[in-house]
């Protein structure tokens, strides 16, 4: 029967997990639909323009001799040509076939972007153009964003259930000999987590480099403390798509650990907090000087605080 109970409840986490990813995965093919078929039209219209400028431009130079009228032409033709925000390399490109031109949203793009949408990380590299696009991100981001928090959040819950149990081993005698120091307790897996977080994107950030060629390890270690504190200034953006699987592992775990930090820094704010506003207010608080001249105070400030914050008030 408890085993039973047990599996009940993993399928119920395990179905959540699936739906978050589906929900990436078939929002990513929507995002993909929608602006890729409009991207392939603007690269249409694109050729077009850039035809008739090449004709203009050939037809002025055969009426010219002059070597300094045609450098201004020549230099006039790429100022049009940037400002349809093509670069040279894919202006060459443009001249064949537009199936050749390197196309922004690609599927991985798209799931990266539904991603970061899910996430708040937001990288700003790419952003819908079209207004159903555009609408369709609002719907999406307003379902999937409560969606990831409550997935972040369920599974931070076994995280902390893990920490807990790793900083009472390490306190075991400690806590033992002295049942009421609850705050050492929190600033322990505060310490803790804080330890695994910085851990963390130290060897995350010697991995990335693995595959994205472009990144030094400074660069590394700017792009996941961004990332995983959710800021995503986009100024550095994953590029390998065909890594792109291991590169939104690295960043979910993170988001775990960044969660469970700001969690267990609240709770000792809390407890802390409460117990300097009612520090007047419980007479079981005794402060003495010891031998070396410390100021000590009972305990039972600490341990009433903790009671009251567990019962939720």
């Amino acid at each position: 029967m408890r085993l039973r109970h047990v599996l009940r409840i993993a399928g119920w986490h395990l179905i959540l997990y699936c739906f978050v990813i589906s929900y990436v995965l078939v929002g990513a093919y929507i995002f993909h639909y929608l602006e890729g078929e409009y991207e392939n039209e603007r690269h249409i219209e694109q050729k077009r323009i850039i035809g008739q400028i090449k004709s203009e431009l050939f037809d002025r130079i055969l009426s010219y001799n002059e070597t300094l009228n045609v450098e201004n032409d020549l230099r006039n033709f790429m100022k049009k040509i940037s400002k349809l925000h093509i670069s040279v390399e894919n202006y060459l490109l443009f001249d064949g076939n537009t199936n050749n031109v390197p196309k922004r949203w690609t599927y991985p793009s798209s799931v990266l972007f539904a991603f970061t949408i899910l996430t708040t990380i937001g990288y700003g590299d790419l952003a819908p153009t079209t207004h159903v696009c555009q609408i369709f991100t609002m719907v999406y981001g307003a379902f999937g964003i409560p969606l990831f928090l409550i997935t972040i959040a369920d599974v931070g819950r076994f995280f902390k259930t893990g920490i807990m149990y790793i900083v009472q081993l390490i306190y075991k005698k400690e806590l033992k000999k002295q049942g009421e120091r609850k705050l050492l307790r929190e600033i322990g897996e505060v310490l803790l987590v804080a330890v695994l977080f910085l851990g963390f994107i130290a060897a995350g950030s010697a991995v990335l480099p693995l595959w994205e060629h472009q990144l030094t390890y400074f660069d590394s270690v700017y792009f996941s403390y961004m990332s995983l504190t959710t800021i995503g200034l986009g100024d550095i953006v994953p590029r390998r798509m065909d890594f792109l699987l291991p590169t939104l592992i690295y960043i979910t775990i993170g988001l775990w650990l960044t969660t469970a930090l700001v969690e267990q820094l609240a709770d000792v704010f809390r407890l802390v907090h409460y117990a300097g506003r009612h520090v007047s207010n419980v007479k079981g608080v005794i402060a003495i000087i010891d031998g070396k001249g410390f100021l000590k105070m009972r305990p039972s400030l600490i341990f009433l605080a903790r009671g009251r914050l567990d019962r939720g008030l």
